[in-house]
């Protein structure tokens, strides 16, 4: 007999005591372990549910999606939903039975499958413990397909801190189930949340939270306004994937308002309920629309899940009579209002579709083309569209002869300009007032271009000049740039790293992890740390990808992030663990689990997760990453500069030995702030080293590498490296922190970590500023106890004639008091980096040379 999820829900409800007082309900069943043996198999009049084999499961390549080989899955012949097995969970909801991956069904196979993030299932703060995933209908009755998560409520780990004030009711006295349930033929998955409440008396839940992570990867699109993460009032919102599946999530009742969006969580609220007394129910949570590939594919899928009727309109990109694929059509209507996004395929040809009364207008767009905007009107076939004829910028670079890896910009000269399209078209932004960036690890690239006057800058980080050419470019031509590199800045037995890097693994990052190291690679970092927020990872495969092994070092870390609670944390360096959750990410929380359900949650003392985390193999290092504030390390524990010790002692670690003192930010920004924290730590007697890092998050407007570590590591060549001795070099403040300038200090023979002996007698400093001649060094500050105690002027004079990159080379004198302490020698510059870095200020900065009697 077919049965029906409605049916499952009256059979449920009677089973309630129908009174007001307190009842022993019965659990909510499971239904079977494993369901249909070919899951994947459905025909078009039917809809599956079962276990999904590996062989089944298809390549992801950005290889972030969490899915595993006997995960479940709920199919039809059109879509498929995988849900995870009951058990430990990798991201941050820590249960099983939450959805981890999606994809279209072609002949029988998932394809072309989502860059899948995360879905909370919230009842206010809470979420289902899961302890056990089964199907409670397989599909052979010809039925819905339904897949049931069952368990208890409990408040959701990694947020309870900051939701709790909003939701007071924690509902851990409810079971609860999440169903899962997909009919014959359809676009989309309806969820429902079951409840059995025990309870003597109803309550009111105000609102229903509906949450998603990782939402960067995958840019957020809402009806109307476009691509915008500041939900107001939407019906859905969509992620939406341009080269794969796409999906939209509908709330079961009302529109999506009141949004939550930062670090990569989006949240909205829609309607509450009321738990009943002594009762089972059944709500319907929400809609899973799945279609593809891209924006369109979503729309498409969401306006059948909401019944609603949208109309095809087609056409053609075309130049002269060639057709251009990867175009970006977007249609707006009369009112401005955003519709839909599509791409032509390699034939030049679109399909985009709209509502019934839309008045269309598209407007097409490809980077290095003039925008062309054309009216359709409630036509189904659009007016052709031909864009106009390009140039382009054939660009070369080269050190003695040799190809090395550049970072090349492209930028207009007036009065040309750049085309661009309104923010909320969603279209990929580059670094502002740039055409285009191209991070070339061969040296080598075309960039197209319209007819105009650009400049084309080539550069490759701080050590080298750089070539800046004016060129103009016609139509149907190109113009060929060769850029001869020179490296100015002598840096023997010393490499670079950025030990704070985010990709689109992490949560609030939307950075292809390959274009990212190639940014690294071609701004010389030759040691890019991979630190993902709660995932342990390097950057091995995307070194090896880009062949890049002889300018870049792959070193595995993470970022504890403790979720606004007691700040994050670099830990420096770990090994993934392929078959832990998050890939053996240090816990800072304790929860119940489905084999360990009576565990007691609570956030651990940060003291107990750094001592935790030194006992492994590893012997990782902690980094204090930015530091300030009343969510990160120093302000939660209450830290003084005045005595370099905290109120909170309880959790006031004294062991680590390196703070981020410069995140993203420059000396003079910093010397009020996270440098007098700094220097409070040493003038208390703490061997405390500074380490410099971009935290990049969009390397649109966050370059990796500025600033950047510079340690001494007797070796040019990143392949001699080793995690153990970057490790130990890094503890020992053999390192400099480089914003584009290069400062070395020596004390006789000691340089930064060093100690010497001669406390409070005079001593000389010998000193040598290094920048290419392309950055501006200003001044130099003598600091000598924590404070500064001479700041010299440096001036064009000063230059070495040999060599100008050497601007500033002399003995500086400093007196350390008696007892003992410490050196410190800064130098920056007031202009920024432009035009390699905008908006970042040049500076340089030793780590302490001590001094002792």
């Amino acid at each position: 007999m077919r049965r029906t999820f409605a049916g499952l829900v009256v059979i449920a409800l009677v089973a309630g005591c129908g009174d007001n007082r307190e009842c022993s309900l019965e659990p909510f069943k499971a239904g079977d372990p494993d369901g249909h043996p070919e899951p994947l198999g459905a025909s078009s009049m039917e809809a599956r549910a079962g276990r999904i084999a590996a062989a089944d499961l298809p390549h992801v390549p950005s290889e972030l999606v969490t899915w595993k080989e006997g995960d479940f899955v709920i199919a039809n012949n059109r879509i498929a939903l995988v849900i995870e097995d009951v058990g430990d969970s990798d991201l941050y909801d820590p249960w099983g039975g939450r959805p981890v991956g999606l994809a279209r069904v072609d002949n029988r196979e998932m394809v072309e499958p989502n860059n899948f993030g995360e879905l909370f299932m919230l009842t206010g703060r809470s979420t289902v413990v899961t302890d056990s995933v089964s199907v409670l209908a397989d599909g052979r009755d010809g039925g819905p397909a339904i897949i049931r998560a069952r368990g208890k409520l409990h408040p959701l780990p990694f947020f309870d801190n900051l939701i709790a004030a909003v939701y007071s009711e924690t509902w851990t006295d409810i079971d609860a189930t999440i169903d899962y349930v997909l009919a014959p033929g359809a676009d989309h998955v309806d969820v429902y949340v079951g409840y059995a409440s025990s309870r003597a008396e109803p309550k009111d839940s105000p609102s229903t939270l509906h949450a998603l992570m990782y939402t960067e990867r995958t840019p957020a699109f809402q009806p109307i306004k476009g691509f915008d993460p500041a939900l107001a009032n939407a019906p859905y919102v969509a992620l939406v994937d341009d080269q794969a599946t796409s999906w939209a999530y509908i709330p079961g009742e009302g529109v999506l308002g009141t949004p939550i969006n930062a670090s990569g969580f989006l949240g909205a609220f829609s309607a509450g309920f009321t738990m009943p007394a002594c009762q089972r129910i059944f709500r319907l949570h929400a809609k899973i629309a799945i279609g593809g590939p891209g924006l369109d594919g979503a729309v498409v899928a969401a306006a059948s899940a909401l019944g609603e009727v949208v109309r095809e309109v087609s056409g053609t990109v075309t130049r002269g009579k060639v057709s251009i694929p990867n175009v970006h059509i977007h249609a707006t209507d009369g009112s401005g209002r955003y519709l839909t996004r599509g791409v032509t395929d390699s034939e030049g040809k679109f399909s985009l579709h709209v509502p019934l009364g839309a008045d269309v207008t598209l407007t097409a767009y490809k980077r290095g083309d003039q925008v062309v905007t054309v009216h359709a009107g409630y036509q189904a076939k659009a007016p052709a569209i031909d864009l106009p004829a390009v140039g382009s910028i054939a660009v070369s670079a080269m050190e003695a002869g040799n190809p090395l890896p550049v970072r090349i910009q492209v930028l207009p000269v007036a009065p040309t300009t750049i085309p661009t399209v309104p923010d909320n078209f969603g279209e990929t932004r580059v670094t502002s007032g740039r055409l285009d960036v191209v991070y070339a690890i061969e040296g080598r690239a075309t960039v197209i271009v319209p007819p105009g006057r650009w400049e084309v800058v080539v550069s490759r980080g701080y050590e080298y000049e750089i070539e800046r050419r004016i060129v103009d470019v016609v139509a149907n031509a190109q113009v060929r740039v060769d850029a001869a590199l020179d490296r100015s800045v002598a840096t023997p037995s010393i490499q670079c790293g950025d030990f704070h890097i985010h990709t689109w693994r992490s949560n609030d990052s939307g950075d292809n992890a390959i274009e990212k190291v190639a940014q690294a690679i071609a701004d010389g970092v030759e040691m890019p740390v991979r630190t993902e927020h709660e995932w342990v990872a390097d950057f091995e495969r995307e070194i090896g990808e880009l062949f890049a092994t002889q300018w870049a070092a792959a070193f595995a870390s993470i970022e504890m992030t403790s979720f606004e609670t007691w700040g994050h944390m670099g830990v420096f360096p770990l090994t993934p663990r392929p078959d832990e959750v998050n890939a053996g990410a240090p816990k800072w929380q304790t929860f119940p689990t489905a084999d360990a359900p009576d565990t007691e949650f609570s956030t651990l003392s940060p003291k107990v997760v750094f001592d935790n985390v030194r006992e492994r193999p590893e012997a990782p290092v902690i980094i204090i990453n930015h530091p300030r504030g009343a969510t990160n390390y120093f302000g939660y524990v209450g830290y003084d500069p005045a005595t370099g010790t905290a109120r909170n002692t309880a959790d006031w670690d004294t062991k680590f030995s390196l703070v981020e003192v410069f995140n993203d930010a420059h000396w003079k920004q910093n010397r009020d702030s996270h440098v007098a924290d700094w220097f409070g730590l040493l003038k208390a007697g703490r061997k405390v080293f500074a380490v410099g890092s971009s935290d990049s998050h969009a390397m649109s407007n966050s370059p990796v590498g500025y600033p950047r570590t510079c340690i001494q590591l007797g070796t040019d060549d990143p392949r001699q490296l080793t995690q153990n001795g970057v490790r130990d070099a890094l503890a020992a403040g053999h390192s400099t922190v480089s914003g584009g300038i290069y400062v070395t200090a020596r004390l006789g023979t000691a340089g930064p970590g060093d100690t010497v002996t001669g406390a409070g007698s005079p001593m000389m400093v010998d000193v040598t500023v290094q920048a290419a001649t392309w950055i501006d060094v200003d001044a130099i500050d003598v600091v000598v106890d924590g404070e500064t105690v001479d700041t010299i002027p440096v001036m064009p004079g000063d230059a070495d004639p040999a060599n100008p990159a050497i601007r500033w080379r002399g003995q500086v004198p400093v007196q350390v008091r008696a007892a003992g302490g410490f050196v410190v020698i800064a130098a920056y510059a007031q202009r920024t980096l432009e035009p390699v870095h905008p908006g970042r200020t040049p500076f340089g900065v030793t780590n302490p040379i001590f001094v002792t009697p």
